[in-house]
């Protein structure tokens, strides 16, 4: 499938990308790869290639798309450019780069497999702070004007001066028109010969607005800034090469506009938000009242851009894959455009009563974290083939008894946590969390590894998208731990504890990442989920707009957001009152994307043809379009334990998501004994 990779570049040293999910049009983070130090900048070349610009390490890293894997991969050591590059631009088959430190421009030439070659370095007659590529040309901004540039063919010559004061940005098209944002305007150039810049439109501001940066599309030009108290994007409608009255909207909160930029494929303009950590898709439209806000997602610390290609990302036939505890085994459905299972299509061993599971960023591995009741666990490797098959894998040592497991969004790091729930010294042990290195092929413990959890009994974790931080629900203490994870070498250092209500046991981060959302288990009394907003910052946790939801059933384990944020699913082992048979309820908001707005409390409790005789997990289709429930039965019956089942609902239209009958039952699938987790795998990965 062809698909916008959106590349942003943070002040974490790292380059994060995104995708639209082509199903539910929500912002997938795709994780992220390190750079140098201060990216600044990122340029593209033959849809495939990715340079960054690293201001403080005065270097250029080089990578490639991966079609295979999905994955962004370096291809070696950042090249040395010169003082403080900021600004990289693409001609032909060369990359110049604006070293701002001593006013020299490095050109680049690329090679066939992307990697950089030094050609020289030259100094502008005058002082830029940005390049343009246009074909064949070169344009380099500077406070009192342009220097156009011959370019593509190795060192950039100089061809003509244009006047312009107060330029901010600029961008081309691909006829080679230039359009150059200033404080006061928007200008429009026609390309003439020789390099000429024959100015055609020169259009205002709109009053008020402090602007930042500009893209350009097929039809429109757009330009974000700061305005009366909010940020504000702001669409030029293209006619022949200039620009005509603007329509604008307010981007929902005050922040600090970093970038801009205008999809290949035309339909969406992104927009990274610095104060925010924010990276947001609006409809590429100049009608009615202009762009609207389409999805969300959470950056990496203070963004500094946004540019993007058109890549190949593989669709992978959609399975859904469910963790069998008594039988030891990871057994895997197929799932079918709307979302009904049918299979098993393959299954393997999972070690010695496995308790999690979790899937690599590029859906190539399985990991499963093995209970081994009463003394040290394991994490087994499960690899993962085209078709969703299972194959025997490694496995390694982890702590005593455990239970969740987690991958990092980049895909280096692993981290299980070791609840030591079956002690066989007797009494209390600390629980800890396990940390592995997976660059090789069996995960490998890292030096730091175990770290001390502050509470007892950590059950389930979850690193946020931005993979800055570590989150575990700490079951006898009633709190969750938090953790920052070191980017260079994945450790952890413990950071907080924060108290959640009792018996904390799952714990999920919304799509957007500011959120995060815990099941208190505690029986015998009403039971509630616990809303925390996560500080961008350093990841601290305080309560959320809606702070908790008062759960109908007794006993909840299984929890699910939607891929909009706008349904929150929640499965309990037991009815209301302790009743026999579990619950499966659905919490909805209107608005996920707009501030301060938080959850209707009143949920709407689910059906299905058979009752949830011990509803114990939760899972949604790699396409949105259908509700998995685990029913492990064996929480009320005797004796020998029977087999349990996922129970299958389609998820209608939000128009109909307080409708319980608008939920139909797509069938029940018998699994083995004591299935604990439903993990989904293939789709968009």
């Amino acid at each position: 499938m062809q698909a916008s990779l959106i590349l942003v570049p943070s002040g974490t040293h790292s380059l994060g990308y995104y995708v639209r999910d082509p199903w539910t049009g929500a912002l997938v983070d795709r994780g992220y790869v390190p750079t140098g130090q201060g990216p600044d900048a990122v340029a593209v070349s033959a849809d495939r290639y990715v340079y960054v610009a690293n201001g403080k390490s005065e270097t250029v890293s080089a990578y490639a798309w991966d079609s295979q894997t999905d994955r962004l991969t370096s291809l070696g050591t950042p090249v040395t450019s010169g003082a403080q590059p900021t600004s990289l631009a693409v001609v032909g088959s060369d990359l110049y780069a604006l070293n701002t430190g001593n006013d020299t421009i490095t050109a680049f030439s690329i090679g066939a497999n992307g990697t950089l070659t030094v050609i020289g370095a030259t100094s502008p007659s005058a002082s830029l702070t940005s390049l343009v590529a246009g074909p064949g040309i070169l344009y380099g901004l500077g406070a009192d004007g342009i220097t156009t540039f011959s370019a593509g063919s190795g060192m950039p010559a100089k061809l003509s001066t244009t006047a312009l004061s107060g330029t901010i940005a600029g961008a081309a098209d691909g006829a080679g028109n230039l359009y150059v944002l200033t404080s006061t305007d928007v200008v429009a150039f026609t390309a003439g010969a020789g390099g000429a810049l024959n100015s055609q439109d020169t259009v205002p501001l709109p009053s008020g607005l402090t602007a930042s940066a500009l893209s350009v599309g097929t039809n429109q030009l757009n330009v974000v800034g700061q305005g009366s108290g909010d940020t504000e994007l702001v669409t030029f409608p293209l006619v022949s090469g200039g620009v005509s009255c603007p329509t604008s909207a307010v981007l929902g909160s005050a922040g600090q506009a970093t970038g801009t930029f205008v999809s290949p494929l035309g339909h969406t303009v992104y927009v990274t938000n610095a104060s925010r950590d924010e990276l947001s898709a609006y409809s590429a439209t100049t009608a009615g009242s202009g762009p609207g806000l389409m999805a969300v997602a959470r950056t990496r610390p203070l963004p500094q851009g946004v540019a993007g290609l058109v890549a190949t990302v593989g669709i992978s036939p959609q399975r859904l894959y469910v963790v069998e505890q008594a039988p030891s085994e990871i057994v895997g459905y197929a799932v079918a455009a709307n979302g009904a299972l049918s299979g098993p299509v393959t299954s393997q061993g999972g070690g010695n009563g496995p308790s999690a599971g979790a899937i690599a960023p590029d859906g190539a591995t399985f990991y499963a974290s093995d209970w081994s009741s009463g003394g040290t666990g394991t994490v087994t490797v499960l690899p993962i083939d085209s078709q969703g098959r299972l194959s025997a894998g490694p496995s390694v040592d982890a702590g005593q008894s455990p239970m969740g497991i987690a991958v990092d969004p980049s895909g280096r790091y692993l981290y299980v946590a070791n609840s030591c729930y079956q002690n066989t010294g007797g009494g209390n042990c600390p629980g800890t969390i396990s940390s592995y290195s997976l660059s090789g092929a069996a995960p490998a413990a890292l030096g730091s590894s175990p770290t001390d959890t502050s509470g007892l009994y950590p059950m389930l974790l979850t690193v946020d998208p931005t993979g800055q931080y570590l989150y575990v629900a700490q079951y006898a203490s009633g709190s969750i731990g938090g953790f920052a994870i070191d980017q260079d070498t994945g450790a952890l250092t413990p950071a907080y504890t924060v108290p959640a209500g009792s018996n904390p046991w799952t714990v999920i981060s919304g799509p957007t990442g500011r959120h995060l959302y815990v099941t208190n288990n505690n029986a015998g009394s009403a039971t509630s989920i616990s809303i925390y907003r996560i500080d961008a910052a350093n990841g601290s946790l305080t309560p959320a707009t809606t702070p908790t939801l008062t759960v109908p059933g007794q006993k909840p384990l299984g929890l699910a957001i939607g891929p909009k944020g706008r349904r929150l699913y929640v499965a309990t082992q037991q009815g209301t009152n302790g009743s026999a048979n579990g619950t499966v309820d659905v919490f909805t908001r209107t608005n996920p994307l707009a501030s301060g707005v938080g959850w209707n409390t009143t949920p709407v409790a689910l059906t299905s043809a058979a009752p949830f005789t011990d509803a114990y997990g939760l899972a949604i289709a790699p396409n949105g379009k259908a509700l998995y429930v685990v029913d492990n039965v064996l929480g009320t019956s005797t004796g020998s334990a029977p087999p349990g089942n996922i129970q299958t609902l389609s998820i209608p239209p939000f128009s109909e998501a307080r409708n319980p009958g608008a939920y139909a039952s797509l069938g029940t699938t018998t699994t083995g004994n004591d299935p604990v987790q439903a993990i989904p795998g293939g789709g968009l990965g």
